[in-house]
């Protein structure tokens, strides 16, 4: 099938014309084209003679209309699913917005981070309002940042009246902006005004069921108000001073919101858009079917392009036709295989880097690396070895990319460093890092780098600690080794001690084989210690064995005893 078929249509009906005008009114392709070109492009001497020229040439053009027409093959349905979230942006345009207290002055300090944050939330469909005491619209509901930012880019006060700020506009805005939200969420970038209270704006944004982000727009310590080079006077010939009214958090943190104090370069703007998605659900958009198909475009080009070779050029005039065709399909087959056309597998790669399915991606880059060799390819390559967590591999391919673009070559490095950080190797990423900052820097690049000498202190910090660990469980070591050693040479000392007494009792025991037995055992009982429970069975014993003495016996008499006399 052709994805234009109206080129189809319309080229080959005049294409047709101009081939029957060759063949019958003009002996030479003159008629086509202009005299000097085709003096440059051809020779007399050809063999291809009129006719071939022309034949070549038809084809050629054939084949370039077929190009044009895209002819493709459909793949199938893919569900492109969407999903958005809608807010107004209001920017403070009072006279107070011209104090320089934050370079360049607050309005333009304002500008940069409306532009940042419409980068930074690519889901977000934005409308831009501008209010001092009167209200200005800026940009209706829209999703094109590019014409967002030329808007508020180019935004001026030369021509506004601008005194006051009146904050009741944008939550009344913000109120018809999004009606028909279902979360109705407003961001003001302000220096807060001149209110002590907020009472009335507060009860706007109640009855409105809005969520207001205020972004502060300027410092605690103020600055003057400069118009055309001069500082701007009250009443009583005074310089202006006006300073960040802060106030107003109140109405930002109690309507659900934030109240956010930015600088020039920090990450306020993505804790901002963090929030928001943390805080409010995107919208769905309605899904809808997109048919894919594989494109074959370059295939008639290709040949196109070697059939008006071919038609310009010369040959010997004993060159074989045969051979010519010959030589004609192997260069195109040969070509066709080289990937000098390679949209389909970048096409292909890009999709599958989109889709996540980064081994995929990897595999199509692969090709085109191979046939292309070129910076963006290699660059490209290394994105998705990096998003598949294959980070030597990414470094290697990274460094590998050559190029002269200043802004390839930045995000290159920043990519590099980011492959060492993943690799934990602090000090290479913070090298990267550096580098392409001599080149360009924005917010991130600062963030990475302060977080990396942070990492570098931190496992600084963790080594000495580490050593001194090491040096501590070192020093025990060799104290337990030094003890181990005591007590071992103590045990051999003890040993030497048995060994020596087993030999001296060895020696008193022959000696005493000499002696006779009675000496031996009055010695061992003179040697043996009797205890207490021995010593008292050794007096019973004794005690029994004591001669009995028999009893002498007196002599008796009988002797009445008197009735009723006491024995007492």
């Amino acid at each position: 099938m052709f994805l234009r078929p109206d080129y189809l249509l319309f080229m080959m009906i005049p294409t047709l014309v101009l081939f029957f005008f060759i063949i019958t009114h003009r002996n030479n392709i003159s008629s086509i084209f202009d005299d000097k070109m085709i003096e440059k492009l051809t020779f007399d001497n050809g063999s291809l003679g009129r006719v071939g020229r022309n034949f070549m040439l038809f084809i050629a053009l054939f084949l370039m209309i077929i190009a044009l027409s895209r002819p493709a093959i459909e793949k199938g349905d893919v569900k492109i699913k969407s999903k958005k979230i809608d807010l107004l942006v209001a920017l403070d345009i009072s006279k107070s917005m011209l104090a320089s207290d934050i370079y360049p002055n607050r309005l333009e300090f304002a500008k940069k981070k409306i532009y940042e944050f419409i980068d930074s939330f690519k889901e977000a469909n934005i409308g831009v309002v501008a209010f001092s005491s009167e209200g200005f619209l800026v940009s209706p509901m829209t999703q094109d940042s590019a014409t967002l930012k030329y808007l508020i880019g180019n935004l001026s006060l030369e021509s506004l009246s601008t005194a006051g700020t009146n904050l009741l506009i944008p939550i009344k805005k913000g109120e018809s902006f999004l009606k028909d939200s279902k979360q109705k969420i407003v961001i003001i970038f302000t220096d807060g005004g001149d209110n002590d209270t907020f009472e009335k704006e507060l009860e706007a944004t109640k009855s409105a069921n809005e969520h207001i982000y205020i972004y502060a727009t300027a410092t605690n310590g103020g600055a003057p108000i400069t118009q055309d080079g001069i500082s701007v006077k009250d009443k009583e010939g005074n310089i202006v001073i006006t300073k960040l009214n802060d106030k107003i958090k109140t109405l930002a943190i109690e309507s659900g919101g934030a109240y956010i104090v930015g600088g020039l370069k920090d990450d306020s703007i993505s804790i901002l858009v963090e929030d928001i998605k943390k805080k409010f659900e995107m919208q769905d958009v309605n899904s809808r079917k997109v048919k894919e198909y594989k494109e074959l475009f370059y295939y008639p080009l290709t040949l196109a392009i070697f059939f008006m070779l071919f038609a310009f050029s010369s040959f010997p005039k004993r060159t074989p036709i045969s051979l010519l065709v010959i030589a004609l399909l192997s260069m195109s087959n040969t070509t066709l295989h080289a990937g000098v056309f390679d949209f389909q597998t970048i096409d292909k790669a890009h999709q599958a880097y989109q889709n996540e399915n980064y081994k995929e991606a990897i595999k199509s880059y692969e090709e085109v690396v191979k046939s292309k060799q070129s910076a963006q390819s290699l660059y490209d390559l290394a994105n998705a070895q990096y998003k598949d967590k294959k980070y030597e591999q990414a470094l290697s391919t990274y460094n590998k990319v050559s190029s002269k673009d200043p802004n390839l070559e930045y995000k290159k490095l920043f990519n590099t460093g980011n492959s060492h950080f993943q690799l934990k190797k602090y000090e290479e990423a913070l090298k990267a890092y550096e580098k392409a900052e001599k080149i360009n820097s924005d917010v991130d690049l600062e963030h990475n780098i302060e977080l990396s000498k942070k990492m570098i202190q931190q496992k600084k910090e963790q080594d000495k600690k580490d050593n001194k660990q090491k040096k501590d469980d070192d020093k025990k070591d060799n104290k337990d080794k030094g003890k181990d050693k005591q007590d071992k040479k103590n045990q051999d000392d003890k040993k030497k001690e048995q060994e020596k007494k087993d030999k001296q009792d060895a020696k008193d025991g022959k000696k005493d084989k000499d002696a006779s037995p009675k000496q031996g055992e009055e010695k061992e009982k003179k040697e043996e210690k009797i205890s207490e429970k021995e010593a008292k069975k050794w007096e019973e014993q004794l005690e029994k064995r004591k001669p009995k003495t028999m009893p002498m016996k007196f002599q008796s008499h009988n002797i009445e005893r008197i009735k009723n006399e006491k024995p007492w």
